[in-house]
């Protein structure tokens, strides 16, 4: 049988190899981990944009509920409210058209 046999320079060769690959993918401060990061944050970036717009959305519609009692009625009948002595008749599409 032949034997197999690795020289020095050869060993060498590789345990850079495997030092290589481990910095490229299996290290925290790899090349694929920093891809992960980044996308993450990119993810995170648009989520921030996202709930930044809806937070100006609803700041404008606070200061008309707070300036414009129409605008804090129409809401209030929205959610069900009603004012002292109404009745509320609530209309239910029939299935049948």
């Amino acid at each position: 049988m032949n034997k197999l046999k690795f020289s020095k320079k050869s060993f060498v060769y590789v345990i850079i190899l495997i030092l290589v690959l481990y910095i490229l993918f299996f290290d925290s401060a790899s090349f694929y981990q920093t891809y992960k990061i980044k996308h993450k944050l990119a993810s995170l970036q648009k989520d921030i944009d996202t709930l930044l717009q809806e937070n100006e959305r609803l700041k404008v519609e606070n200061q008309k509920l707070e300036k414009d009692k129409a605008t804090w009625e129409k809401k209030a009948r929205e959610i069900g409210m009603k004012k002292e002595g109404e009745e509320i008749f609530i209309f239910k599409e029939s299935d049948d058209l």
